[in-house]
């Protein structure tokens, strides 16, 4: 690969993209590379460095199954995910929201019930973006799905389908900063999260909706290599285990977000994007760099969440010195 948008190097590498982009700078002031049209080209010196180092590309993932392993419409329920969600709320920056490809969705839901947690299941899920619980229950699947939302668009969003299409599904308001209600307790085989991904926030996540879980129970959620560095992963593996979880697979890159859907928000606000402007001055990101390793935890027993009471919430929730494709972050 001798040129590159800058935004595919960011998609194909496993680290802060700020990190990517001091790499880069260095690279250009060795005479490595120079930057042309918005792209990353080699110079004659990046090439001979390249060819000393044995350095090639192979694209070795799979093209009928983008590199997944699972099929993209396993239950045939994509078409009419599609039809429902096409009036969705937009994204807004308020509640720092982003939803993944519809069929990335359906793959999640597929794989969700090969590891026995769809069928005949109680499924709590915990901020909704994603509309995952109109996905689970157009299989026929779940016995029950109980959505806790902040966004009041998509709790009569999620409502209006559920009672539309004879759906399974309660959503109804949910602030992050209190207990999960009474009689959610302990009451779930699984939950679903997508949470921010400060320590802080994801404690506070991972422990609501580690609350609503039977003994035993399983859950999901993703987490990037854009906004978590390996340190911060290592801290978030340890909360897991202190919580009585252990983690029993990720799928790397396993949600994409789809850019011309989730950036228009607030795109010319993301720290990232400023960066590679002023590196390489390409103004446009065309690539689905945003993506997130889809992570299922197990509880070892009764689950024993971080945080149990009121939380109050601060920026910290929200950003960190690694927030960097987060509409919150202004440095």
């Amino acid at each position: 690969m001798r040129e590159s948008s800058p935004w595919k190097l960011v998609e194909k590498v496993d680290a802060n993209p700020l990190e990517i982009i001091d790499v880069l700078k260095e690279f250009e002031e060795r005479g490595l590379v120079r930057f042309e049209n918005g792209e990353v080209k080699l110079t004659e010196a990046g090439r001979r460095e390249a060819e000393k180092l044995h350095v090639k590309y192979y694209d070795v993932r799979c093209a009928a199954c983008a590199g997944r392993g699972i099929k993209e419409d396993a239950f045939g329920i994509l078409k009419k995910y599609r039809e429902i969600v096409a009036e969705r709320p937009k994204p807004t920056a308020e509640y720092d929201q982003g939803y993944i490809k519809e069929e990335d969705l359906m793959r999640r839901v597929a794989f969700i019930y090969e590891r026995g947690d769809l069928e005949g299941a109680e499924i709590m899920v915990i901020g909704d973006d994603d509309l995952i619980s109109i996905a689970m229950a157009l299989t026929g699947l779940p016995e029950r799905i109980v959505v806790l939302e902040i966004d009041d668009r998509l709790i009569e969003f999620i409502n209006s389908v559920a009672e539309r299409e004879a759906l399974p599904i309660h959503a109804q308001k949910f602030d992050i900063r209190h207990d999960v209600p009474e009689q959610f307790l302990g009451k779930f085989d699984v939950f679903i999260t997508d949470p921010v991904e400060t320590i802080p926030g994801i404690t506070l996540f991972l422990s609501r909706a580690a609350s609503t879980l039977k003994d035993y129970g399983a859950g999901y959620f993703g987490l990037t290599h854009i906004e978590a560095s390996l340190k911060k992963w290592a801290k978030i593996e340890r909360l897991i285990l202190d919580m009585n979880f252990v983690i029993t697979d990720m799928l790397r890159d396993f949600n994409v977000y789809p850019m011309a859907n989730n950036l228009e928000i607030s795109e010319d606000n993301y720290i990232i994007k400023r960066k590679i402007e002023e590196l390489t001055g390409s103004h446009k990101i065309d690539a689905d760099f945003y993506r997130s390793t889809l992570i299922r935890m197990e509880a070892l027993g009764t689950p024993d969440p971080a945080v149990i009471g009121d939380f109050e919430l601060r920026d910290e929730v929200y950003v960190d010195d690694e927030s960097i494709v987060t509409a919150k972050a202004t440095r």
